[in-house]
Order: C-alpha cells, then sequence, then structure tokens
C-alpha cells in the first residue's frame, strides 16, 4: 500500500470513528483532521468536501452490508436456501447496523432520501449479487425464469422495507422477520421450476 493509500484510510477511518461518536452533520473536517493528527488543508488533498469524505464513510459501510450478500449467496447449500437467507440476511445485517449505531443510522437516511450516487451503486451491487443466487437456482434446474435481471430487480426493490434505513427504522418494533420470510416464501413460490 502506498503512502497515499495509507493516509487515505487513515482519514475515512477517522472520519469513520468522529461520525459514530458525533453524526454527520456535526463531525467536521477539523475535528477529522485533529483526530489523526494532521491539518485540514491535508484531508482537502483527499477529498475535495465533507461531503466527499462522509460520502466515502458511508461507501465503506454500505460495502460491509455488500460483503455480508456475497457472503450469503456463496453459501454451499442450495438456491432456495440461499434466496430465503438473502432475503432475512440482508434485512438481519442492516436492522442490527441501525438499531446499534444511531449516527451510521442517521448519515445512511441522508444517503438514502438525498440519493447519494453511492446509494443507487449499492442497490445495484445488491441486485447483481442476488441475481447470481437466482442464475445458480436456473443452472441446477430448480428455478424457472425467463429474465434473471428484471426478476432479481423486482425481487430487491421488494425488500425494501428489509433493508432501506428509513423503512427498517420506521418498522422496527414490528416483527420483520416473519414478515421477511413470508416474502422469501412468497419470492421461490413465484421461481420454482413446475
Amino acid at each position: 500500500m502506498s503512502v497515499m493509500e495509507d493516509t487515505r484510510d487513515r482519514i475515512v477511518a477517522s472520519a469513520s470513528a468522529q461520525i459514530q461518536r458525533h453524526g454527520h452533520i456535526k463531525t467536521t473536517v477539523a475535528d477529522v483532521a485533529k483526530h489523526c493528527g494532521m491539518s485540514p488543508a491535508n484531508i482537502y488533498r483527499f477529498f475535495p468536501t465533507k461531503a466527499a469524505l462522509i460520502e466515502a464513510v458511508s461507501e465503506i459501510w454500505l460495502s460491509m452490508a455488500e460483503e455480508n450478500a456475497r457472503a450469503i449467496a456463496s453459501r454451499s447449500v442450495g438456491a432456495p436456501q440461499r434466496v430465503h437467507d438473502f432475503v432475512l440476511g440482508v434485512h438481519e445485517f442492516n436492522r442490527d447496523r441501525y438499531t446499534r449505531d444511531g449516527e451510521v443510522h442517521e448519515t445512511c437516511v441522508a444517503a438514502t432520501t438525498e440519493r447519494w450516487p453511492i446509494v443507487a451503486r449499492h442497490e445495484k451491487t445488491l441486485t447483481d449479487i442476488f441475481a447470481t443466487i437466482l442464475r445458480d437456482g436456473i443452472d441446477s434446474g430448480e428455478f424457472e425464469i425467463e429474465d434473471v435481471e428484471h426478476t432479481a430487480a423486482v425481487m430487491t426493490s421488494a425488500m425494501l422495507k428489509f433493508h432501506n434505513p428509513i423503512m427498517v427504522a420506521q418498522y422496527h418494533g414490528e416483527s420483520l422477520i416473519e414478515q421477511a420470510a413470508a416474502l422469501s416464501a412468497f419470492m421461490l413460490k413465484a421461481i420454482r421450476k413446475r
């Protein structure tokens, strides 16, 4: 890793810690710089604005959710079980992340509400990961799907209540696990080979 990459990673890690402690609105570039032991001008060499820095932190958080989804998709179980595990696993990861850390939740809500570019990329990544499970199910003869990409997009859209930070918070008191399990059963009924 180069010195520049190492410095950038230190800045992002520091910003993440500051945001988790104070929230993205109250965190300043000066706070991050002080935490890193460098000047604010040095931070701006890597991130032209505070918003760019916060997006970089949010991208790290979203990539953790994507790694969780990839791990589920690559399990050595049948495609139907992975569909079920994906729906519930994506929900559980996000529910735990958002309810455990209010400042992460607040930042992800802002990213979603304001439609930061990383949110569209994240949604596309989740859809692509889900599509790999569907393709595996077609290849194994378990699923019958005409348009995998469209089906994956529709099904991940149907999962919004279970992973969107706004909706996870709104429905937090409800038993979303049972609803997610019912959604996965509905999905599987629609795509199983007859």
